[in-house]
C-alpha cells in the first residue's frame, strides 16, 4: 500500500525496466567475457584446443576451466540480481529504512522474502554440483572442476554489485525513473497520513462556518426581500 499505483496501460515490460535488463545485462556479459579471457589467455597459454565443442582432451584443459569459470560467474550473478531488483532505484544495503539501517541492514533486506532467499541459496548451492561432478561436467556441460578460478568468480561478483549499485546511485541523483517518487516506507506512510488528517480535520470546520455564513446571509436576504414588498 505504500508504493505508488503502476499504469495498467504500460504493462509489465515498462521503459525503466526495459533500460535496467540492457544494462544489467552488458554488466553480465562484459564480466563473462572478462573471466574467460582471463582464464584462457591471462593464466592460460591461449590454447583454444582441438575439437573442444565434441568432447574432452588433452587440448582442452583451458578451453574446460574457462567455460566453467564463465558458468559459475553467470550463475552468480542472476542470483545476485535476484536481490538487486527488489527495488529500481534503492541500494540493496539501504532498501528498507523503517529501522533497519546500517552496514547489516542488508541481511534484513534478503532475509525478509523467505522464498527467494532459499531459492537464491538453492541456485547458490546447485552452482557446485554440475562444475564437479564427473562425467557430468565433461560430457554435459562441456567444463571441467576449476580451483583458483573461484577467486575471478568472487572478484566478478563484487564488481558487479559495485556496477549495478553505482547505476541505482546515479538514477537517484539526477531522479531517474522510480528514482522520481521512491517508495515510501511505513514511518514515511504514517507521517504522511497523519498530516493528510488533520489537513482534513481542519478543512472540515472551515467548510462548516462557511456553509453557516452563507446561510445566515441568504436568510437575511429574504427577509429583506418580504420586508419590500410588503412596503
Amino acid at each position: 500500500m505504500l508504493r505508488r499505483p503502476h499504469d495498467l496501460r504500460v504493462g509489465v515490460f515498462t521503459k525503466e525496466l526495459i533500460i535496467d535488463k540492457m544494462i544489467y545485462g552488458v554488466f553480465m556479459g562484459s564480466l563473462c567475457l572478462i573471466s574467460f579471457v582471463a582464464v584462457v589467455y591471462g593464466a592460460g597459454s591461449a590454447n583454444l584446443g582441438i575439437d573442444c565443442n565434441h568432447g574432452y582432451n588433452d587440448s582442452c584443459e583451458s578451453v574446460f576451466r574457462a567455460r566453467a569459470t564463465v558458468f559459475s560467474v553467470l550463475t552468480f550473478l542472476l542470483l545476485i540480481t535476484a536481490w538487486e531488483v527488489k527495488h529500481f532505484s534503492r541500494s540493496l544495503f539501504n532498501m528498507d529504512r523503517t529501522g533497519h539501517t546500517g552496514p547489516f541492514a542488508v541481511f534484513h533486506t534478503i532475509w525478509y522474502n523467505r522464498f527467494l532467499f532459499w531459492a537464491v541459496i538453492a541456485g547458490f548451492s546447485i552452482t557446485f554440483p554440475v562444475v564437479y561432478l564427473p562425467t557430468v561436467n565433461t560430457l554435459v556441460f562441456k567444463h571441467m572442476g576449476i580451483s583458483w578460478e573461484w577467486g575471478i568468480v568472487c572478484g566478478c561478483v563484487v564488481v558487479y554489485v559495485a556496477l549495478v549499485e553505482s547505476w541505482k546511485a546515479t538514477k537517484r541523483a539526477f531522479a531517474i525513473g522510480s528514482a522520481k517518487h521512491l517508495k515510501l516506507t511505513t514511518i514515511e506512510g504514517d507521517t504522511a497520513a497523519r498530516k493528510d488528517s488533520s489537513t482534513t480535520a481542519e478543512k472540515v470546520p472551515q467548510e462548516g462556518m462557511t456553509t453557516s455564513r452563507t446561510a445566515t446571509l441568504d436568510d437575511d436576504t429574504k427577509r429583506g426581500d418580504s420586508i419590500f414588498q410588503r412596503e
